[in-house]
């Protein structure tokens, strides 16, 4: 299980998904990258989900 971000504040919540402020500091920005890419549901050619 993932710890929540500590840059949660500056997540803003979409129709699409979730986005970052434009003004949150770089590290936050960073964080929200890193913490999307593990989100990433991840499936092989026939479409079964792959562990991590």
């Amino acid at each position: 299980m993932l710890d929540a971000p500590k840059g949660l504040k500056y997540w803003i919540e979409t129709d699409t998904g979730s986005r970052i402020d434009e003004s949150a500091p770089e590290w936050a920005k960073k964080e929200f990258e890193e913490y999307q890419k593990e989100l990433e549901i991840k499936a092989d050619k026939n479409g079964n989900i792959i562990n991590r």
